[in-house]
């Protein structure tokens, strides 16, 4: 328990590292943007806070107000659920000026920086924060009132649109939505219109990372570690849940710096070469991991215990890695690892939510360099399109919506809806160039989702 304390209070894996690696791309440099993901600088706005009476107790909102209305109308809302796994706070790094945007703490989170909390207990983003999200949306759509008694519309001077509201979701932030979708669509059917996930870890396996990239030691041992953007060789081809992946030399090693990964040289311990970024399972030193060489596997937090991606958990004992009478006490087993990935893996979920909720409509965002994947198959964004299924989807808004927010000479892709780039790998043909700010695509996105609501 208290190793996964510690890790909770340290670890940021699907956003990029706490202070100061924030240098997401690589490229030498630290932009205003990745100092955002890095939670280093707050985008301001005006704003109002609330505190929302839930089934958990009180629940922190905050209210960023538009200083335009996009239509007349009013200004349509969204959501912003941030990325990790962790507590985070009440920012919000996409500020459209012309919609309402809302940020919450999820139950059981105390904002350092201003002692604001909401009560209850978090769970990692489990059902807690799954049950917070579904309030905070029927907030939105104004079927609930705050502590003082009063909707959204009484609090909110400017006009609202209350039936266009949709979500953004950043990296892990994404696959809350979907949950929700699928666990209390029956109750958000009539107000939730669209999810937007921005490079979103949407399985297990994405989530922990196990095709790449790394991270070069724990942050128990490290909490500011270098990355190695090494591609997993072990990858065997695309699967529309899970990627397929050799794990013949998978292994346990309590005793090793990351206690399971893959055993490339069969020795029985992770094996490392120190180098001046930390110790690294290149070997050689060839910028490349061979299927001799050995592969750190990562995992996700919960309460108790921590869990590895689906797959691995299970090849642990289908392999006879492990036993269930020899089970790690803090390692979740396959039984644990499912009904927790259950709660978190939007590949898992999007079927149910597209059930209770048949005209919800999704987008993509993607960059040509991923948060944190070094896969070059982008199968996470492969999986998403399958997952969304015949529902209008999209990877990336359209080129019209970012030129609105940003005028560049940068080249947009721009795929119709519903269609699959004709080489994955040909990332240029589907994702956004790193030129162009994350933020600037973030806010085409909620723009063009939120237009089409309207038109509708």
């Amino acid at each position: 328990m208290k190793k996964v304390i510690i890790l909770f209070l340290i670890l940021f894996v699907t956003g990029c590292m706490v202070e100061p690696d924030c240098d997401v791309n690589r490229d030498g440099t630290v932009s205003d943007n990745e100092l955002r993901v890095c939670g280093e600088v707050e985008l301001y706005g005006p704003y109002t806070d609330i505190t929302l009476p839930t089934e958990q107790g009180d629940l922190a909102v905050r209210l960023w107000l538009p200083e335009d209305q996009r239509y007349d109308e009013g200004a349509p809302i969204t959501i912003y659920v941030p990325g990790g796994y962790e507590e985070k706070d009440l920012k919000n790094d996409v500020r459209a000026q012309d919609m309402l945007v809302i940020s919450f703490l999820f139950p059981g989170v105390t904002e350092s920086s201003t002692g604001k909390e909401s009560e209850g207990t978090y769970d990692f983003r489990g059902d807690n924060c799954i049950k917070a999200l579904r309030d905070v949306i029927l907030y939105a759509a104004g079927e609930l009132e705050d502590s003082n008694g009063q909707t959204i519309t009484e609090v909110v001077e400017q006009d609202i649109l209350t039936d266009n509201i949709g979500t953004i979701g950043v990296s892990n932030g994404g696959n809350l939505p979907v949950a929700t979708a699928a666990l209390y669509g029956d109750e958000i059917k009539n107000h939730l219109d669209y999810i937007i996930q921005w490079e979103t870890p949407i399985a297990s396996q994405v989530a922990t990372r196990d095709l790449g990239e790394i991270i070069l030691e724990p942050l128990l041992e490290n909490p500011s570690p270098k990355r190695g953007k090494f591609f997993n060789p072990r990858y065997m081809g695309y699967g529309k849940k899970s990627i397929e992946v050799n794990y013949d030399d998978l292994a346990y090693d309590s005793n090793s710096l990351f206690p399971v990964f893959h055993d490339g040289n069969g020795d029985g311990e992770y094996t490392t070469i120190d180098t001046t970024n930390g110790p690294s399972p290149d070997l050689n030193q060839d910028e490349d991991v061979s299927t001799d060489e050995d592969f750190p596997l990562d995992f996700y937090p919960g309460l108790v215990k921590n869990f590895y991606s689906r797959p691995v958990t299970h090849a642990l004992l289908d392999n006879g890695v492990l036993t269930l009478a020899n089970w790690p006490s803090d390692i979740g087993t396959p039984d644990e690892a499912d009904a927790y990935w259950d709660l978190r893996e939007a590949v898992y979920l999007y079927e149910d939510a597209l059930d209770n909720i048949p005209d919800l409509e999704g987008m993509f965002l993607a960059s040509e360099e991923d948060l944190v994947q070094s896969n070059p198959y982008k199968s996470h964004i492969r999986m998403a399109l399958d997952g969304w299924d015949n529902n209008w989807f999209k990877i990336n808004p359209s080129q019209d919506y970012i030129l609105e927010v940003e005028d560049t000479n940068e080249f947009i892709p721009d795929l119709e809806a519903n269609t699959a780039p004709s080489d994955w790998t040909d990332t240029k043909t589907y994702c956004i160039s790193e030129d162009i700010d994350d933020e600037t695509y973030q806010i085409a996105a909620m723009h063009q989702m939120a237009d089409r609501e309207w038109q509708n």
